[in-house]
């Protein structure tokens, strides 16, 4: 799930409207730090018993002693990733800025780009002036073969139409190439995934990210709201969150989509299914943690004590869940997520995610990964 530090809404922002500099992403591989398993993480996901985040400068480090001791993995990128799936121990994605989407199949010791959204966006342009160019040139010719005596008619001022469009595709090809940057994946299975980001972006894949397909028209979100996390059952269910109180589900897959009428104005930043309760959790500013064992067909509120934003969190499949936020705000619950205990870490550093993980939580944000020792 899409993971942001300390003023979560301040970074979606940042992250939104970050100009690109260039038209392809950078393909410097991201340098080995020796400190890099205390940068900005936004993410952590299993793969298996191994332990993976995600994070800035295309940061990617794995761990295989329950978060103790990390490994920095081999990346093409040093854009900021900002979120991370594993479907089993061997097969995962990262999302990140400029529309990345990266895939590993060694449990994130090394990864290979999958999809540049740049260059995505660029061959879009291309195409755009293409129709543009067709389009005129098509009602040119029908001017032309009008006869003489006709009079004028709405086709002059489709041509004046048609010139400006092609004059602005021309434009947006002169221009540095922006994508809008992906926030969260999720995968059904090792061929079928989606991931979602700014702007109400939503792709998806059918044959394990060969190929990736724009679906965002599939939502009926006409504001373009951004999308922040995506999840699923395992079954054929999937739900997005995002700002503004946007939600939506699909029970088949993807093919279809559904709103979910809004009952909170605020941004929703984190999803997490815990399966052996069935639960679906949804949160995000000021505390605002809702439950839904339905799969989001109804909710209701999970108080919590606490009104700082939640960012991220997740579930072991055992009935564990945490749910991380500002200011080293943690959220843990043993019963299937309900009757959630609070607490803060002493640093105050915000979280952007965490896993529960044999008896203690794994979390990561500003500093860093660190094991956080579960109180009896």
């Amino acid at each position: 799930m899409p993971r942001f530090p300390c003023a979560t809404a301040l970074l979606l922002s940042v992250v939104c409207t970050q100009a690109v500099c260039s038209e392809t992403p950078a393909r410097r591989a991201a340098p080995l730090m020796p400190l890099a398993a205390e940068s900005l993480l936004l993410d952590i996901a299993t793969a298996g018993d191994r332990l993976v985040a995600a994070g800035e400068r295309g940061h990617v480090l794995y761990s295989d002693d329950a978060g103790h001791q990390w490994r920095q993995a081999m990346v093409p990128t040093t854009q900021m990733l900002t979120a991370v799936h594993f479907v089993n121990a061997s097969l995962g994605w990262s999302v990140g800025h400029d529309g990345l989407i990266l895939t590993s199949d060694d449990g994130g010791a090394t990864w290979r780009i999958q999809r540049d959204g740049l260059a995505v966006q660029h061959q879009q342009n291309i195409e755009q002036r293409e129709a543009a160019l067709r389009r005129l040139r098509s009602l040119q010719a029908q001017l032309d073969a009008a006869a003489p005596d006709t009079p004028p008619t709405t086709l002059e001022s489709a041509i004046e139409d048609a010139r400006m469009d092609l004059e602005d595709a021309e434009l947006a090809l002169d221009e540095p190439v922006f994508t809008a940057p992906l926030l969260d994946v999720w995968f059904d299975d090792e061929n079928r995934g989606w991931a979602v980001g700014a702007f109400g972006t939503l792709v998806a894949t059918s044959d394990g990210g060969q190929h990736w397909s724009d679906h965002s028209d599939r939502l009926d979100n006409p504001d373009e709201f951004h999308l922040n996390a995506i999840i699923g059952d395992g079954r054929g269910r999937v739900f997005i969150a995002g700002e503004g109180g946007v939600m939506f589900r699909s029970d088949d897959a993807g093919a279809t989509w559904e709103s979910i009428e809004p009952f909170y104005e605020g941004s929703w930043f984190g999803l997490v299914y815990e399966p052996v309760s069935e639960t679906l959790l949804v949160f995000g500013l000021r505390g605002n943690l809702f439950r839904s064992a339905d799969f989001g067909r109804s909710f209701e509120r999970e108080p919590v004590d606490t009104h700082i934003s939640l960012a991220g969190g997740g579930s072991d499949g055992s009935g564990r869940v945490v749910i991380a936020g500002g200011v080293g705000t943690v959220l843990y619950s043993q019963g299937g997520g309900q009757n959630f205990r609070r607490s803060m870490l002493e640093d105050r550093l915000s979280l952007s995610a965490g896993i529960p993980r044999e008896g203690s939580l794994i979390l990561v944000g500003q500093g860093g990964a660190r094991v956080y020792e579960v109180q009896p």
